[in-house]
């Protein structure tokens, strides 16, 4: 307390010093001698806060040192008479020895013996003694030290928040075992993406907790940007395997509009000679008649189911059920109508996405594992990470 008293004191002199020098020219020298000044200010008060302090405690020391004194002296009695007792009265000495009752505190008649036990009952009201002085002084030093520090210097909310989130090592458990969580979770979708959307949440709360410890100085920057890495992958993994099913929708329907348009061909060019022949409203109907087959054959192409796929397919879709079906009625249909350049299009866009929700997950994956590995087998990537840890807003 003392030292560092001493060392506040030196660079109060220092501020006040340059918030005095008349060799500062310019726009700044205005604004920073007050800063200066303001800071000497605060250095003052925190010198008198470690000097009145230290002055507490010296006299704590004191008292402290009183107690144990009278404590000792209390003891040594204590074991002078037990002595004397136990040597009149050997038998109790061994029953105290065995855990027995001794007896000791039956009255008895020999001088010394009797002599004996007032001075036990002497050192133990000695000893009682010295427990409430240690007490009293203890609540009296405590006091003094609260109200040292009750003065113009408060913490401001960003300090206290800073605190608390040092105190609170519940959310560095949190992360972890979230971060445990996730990491099963991120694995899982790369074949299931369905859970794809629950891993990116709990990222998401990962990444809130390793932000608010990195700004408040108690966790690494390292940590907020491999979140952010691993978030920014857990929803493009996400966004793609969305992004397959939206273009076997999307095939679907081109599919069906080139059927419509193919039934409707064929019924007119098959009914052109009954229309001909019976004119008017007959072949009104008759167009009609094509216009309704067509638009059942196209209905029919919406509502076909997706196709059954085998275990292999599914494979190749690392287990995913429902995207190996998207998959394979999109390229069914890129099979049945191979001279169509928009549905070409459409089904190496969903190639395309497979890739990427695969790779997002992966490398997601990769990252995390890889972070765990560092900590626990590289202390090069643990000091890489210590040196990313500032707080932010210090100045406050």
């Amino acid at each position: 307390m003392k030292k560092v008293a001493e060392k506040l004191r030196t660079q109060a002199a220092a501020m006040e010093a340059i918030a005095d020098c008349d060799g500062l020219k310019g726009k700044y020298a205005d604004e920073l001698g007050d800063k200066a000044r303001g800071l000497g200010r605060r250095l003052d008060l925190t010198e008198d806060r470690y000097r009145t302090v230290k002055g507490h405690l010296g006299g704590w020391a004191d008292d402290m040192e009183t107690a144990q004194t009278k404590a000792d002296q209390a003891l040594r009695g204590a074991k002078d008479a037990q002595r004397v007792i136990d040597h009149h009265h050997p038998d109790a000495a061994a029953d105290r020895g065995s855990g027995k009752q001794s007896g000791q505190d039956e009255p008895h008649d020999d001088p010394a013996v009797k002599q004996a036990e007032e001075d036990l009952r002497a050192a133990r009201t000695k000893l009682n003694s010295a427990v409430s002085f240690y007490h009293e002084r203890a609540d009296h030093f405590a006091g003094k030290i609260r109200s040292s520090i009750d003065d113009d210097m408060k913490d401001s909310w960003w300090n206290d928040f800073k605190a608390w989130v040092a105190d609170a090592d519940w959310l560095s458990i949190l992360a972890d075992r979230l971060s445990d969580i996730c990491t099963v979770l991120t694995f899982v979708a790369i074949f299931f993406p369905a859970v794809g959307g629950l891993a990116a949440l709990l990222t998401g709360v990962i990444f809130a907790i390793h932000l608010v410890q990195a700004m408040t100085g108690n966790g690494s920057w390292f940590d907020v940007l491999t979140d952010i890495a691993a978030f920014k992958m857990a929803k493009n993994g996400v966004k793609a395997a969305k992004a397959v099913k939206a273009l076997q929708q999307e095939a679907r329907g081109i599919a069906r509009g080139i059927t419509k348009q193919a039934e409707k061909r064929a019924a007119t060019r098959a009914s052109a000679s009954r229309r001909a022949a019976v004119g008017g409203r007959a072949g009104r109907l008759h167009r009609a008649a094509d216009t309704q087959k067509a638009r059942a054959a196209a209905r029919q192409v919406e509502r076909k189911p997706l196709p059954e796929v085998s275990q292999a397919e599914r494979s190749r879709t690392l287990g995913d059920k429902d995207m190996a079906q998207q998959m394979k009625d999109i390229r069914r249909l890129r099979a049945e109508h191979s001279g169509n350049p928009r549905l070409q299009a459409t089904a190496s866009e969903a190639e395309r996405r497979l890739w990427v929700s695969r790779a997002n997950w992966g490398a997601s994956t990769a990252l995390d594992l890889g972070g765990r590995l560092g900590d626990e087998m590289s202390s090069t990537y643990t000091n890489a990470k210590g040196h990313m840890t500032a707080p932010l807003l210090s100045r406050w």
